[in-house]
């Protein structure tokens, strides 16, 4: 239950920070560029464990005290916009130049035209990504664990320690991970093939 709590709460907020990301970063002012493309190389040049560890260790040290669960999903959602931003931006990428000029020759203001052709499009484009990027997010709330949350991994780790079944509860784990991440794994794929046929 924790972990596709953890999961859907934390996944969207990545995607609507990475897109935010990817917009500074592509169409911002300078002052605004900068500190996105800093914090996308900051965030994916760290492992998640430390920045779990800074969000519900460190922040406490200078006053700020998030609960576990809180500090769990904003550490996963830290996490993954910056390698949502990336994704944006590759999609806005793939967008013709000329629709965002024919666009503005119509009349249109930037902003407009991001908002009605180049965001739609782009998030077309990025779906399969991104679901491969919540399958991988579903996995790494097991990292969660390091925080004291007890999610799958967590309660295996307990159970199979008060009871000494660690072969037979492995298995179920595993299968349990498997079960949830696979039908996903399959839906990444079917829209692929869709979006390139």
């Amino acid at each position: 239950g924790m972990t596709i709590l953890l999961s859907v709460v934390s996944m969207p907020l990545a995607i609507l920070a990475g897109l935010t990301l990817a917009l500074m970063r592509l169409y911002g002012p300078w002052y605004l560029r900068r500190p996105a493309t800093l914090y996308v190389e900051i965030v994916r040049g760290t492992p998640l464990v430390l920045q779990l560890y800074v969000i519900f260790f460190l922040l406490p040290e200078i006053g700020i005290s998030i609960h576990r669960f809180w500090a769990a999903v904003i550490g996963l959602a830290i996490n993954y916009s910056a390698y949502e931003a990336e994704i944006y931006r590759a999609g806005m990428l793939a967008i013709p130049k000329g629709q965002m000029e024919a666009a503005l020759s119509l009349g249109m203001s930037r902003r407009l035209a991001l908002r009605r052709i180049i965001v739609p499009q782009a998030t077309r484009l990025v779906i399969p990504p991104v679901t491969n990027d919540f399958i991988a997010l579903f996995k790494d709330t097991a990292v969660c664990s390091v925080i004291n949350i007890v999610e799958l991994s967590k309660e295996y780790a307990i159970q199979s320690r008060s009871t000494g079944a660690i072969l037979e509860l492995g298995i179920v784990t595993a299968l349990l991970y498997m079960a949830m991440s696979y039908p996903l794994s399959l839906l990444a794929g079917r829209l692929e093939k869709k979006l390139r046929g």
